[in-house]
């Protein structure tokens, strides 16, 4: 499964309110990913979403509270490019012509073989390899490396740890807008400002110039 190694390097968040089809997939992709998020309905799905980085969404159609459709919606409106499917229960034309304005990688019905998901990762490990969507271009000579957790400026490497490249992947991810100190502090399990200006301050010496900059007395705000 060598095609598949790059998922150990990747998070997925995988929703439905069946529990036991949950708890069965559950197991298949700790396997092959690095972060296995699980939600039962879409406004739990939401929750994990925006406190956590998540590469790749498998998400049931029908399910109460928010939908599959509704919640990827919502996804849509914070990220156009983020990969994701649906899985159903029926073979519905009408949710697979709903589903196509998301932007999918595919739609799979239920019940499905295990061959099957395998192929749906393979194709999306080949989609984020094609479409370079682990890199995030700050400038011309400037990127960061999502998987390999990495800055390079100039053909220069520096690797940063998992709480810089956390707090910088959620920064990237809502760009233009000023992210508050309490919700990065959230992110960090911590109330410890100093920590969170010391990371801050790493990843702007790391980058090599001031990409994240200070709003006096409201947050932060990634800035080109």
């Amino acid at each position: 499964m060598k095609e598949l190694q790059l998922l150990k390097e990747l998070s997925v968040l995988y929703v439905d309110d069946d529990k036991n089809a949950c708890e069965s997939l559950k197991h298949i992709l700790q396997y092959y990913f690095k972060n296995t998020f699980i939600a039962n309905n879409g406004i739990e799905a939401l929750e994990i979403y925006d406190k956590n980085i998540c590469h790749l969404l498998i998400v049931d159609y029908d399910m109460p509270l928010m939908n599959g459709y509704e919640f990827l919606s919502k996804v849509r409106e914070k990220d156009k490019n983020i990969s994701a499917f649906i899985i159903s229960s029926y073979d519905d034309k009408e949710k697979l012509k709903n589903a196509i304005e998301l932007n999918l990688l595919t739609y799979l019905v239920k019940p499905y073989e295990l061959d099957q998901l395998k192929n749906i990762l393979k194709k999306f490990v080949k989609h984020i390899q094609n479409t370079n969507s682990f890199k995030y271009f700050i400038n011309e000579i400037c990127y960061y490396d999502s998987i390999q957790k990495k800055i390079v400026v100039n053909n220069k490497e520096h690797k940063l740890t998992a709480f810089e490249s956390k707090i910088l992947e959620y920064l990237l991810e809502n760009e233009s807008k000023v992210i508050k100190y309490d919700e990065l502090l959230n992110m960090l399990n911590t109330d410890n400002h100093k920590s969170l200006i010391s990371i801050i301050y790493k990843i702007n010496k790391k980058i090599s110039f001031k990409i994240i900059q200070n709003i006096k007395d409201i947050g932060y705000k990634l800035t080109r």
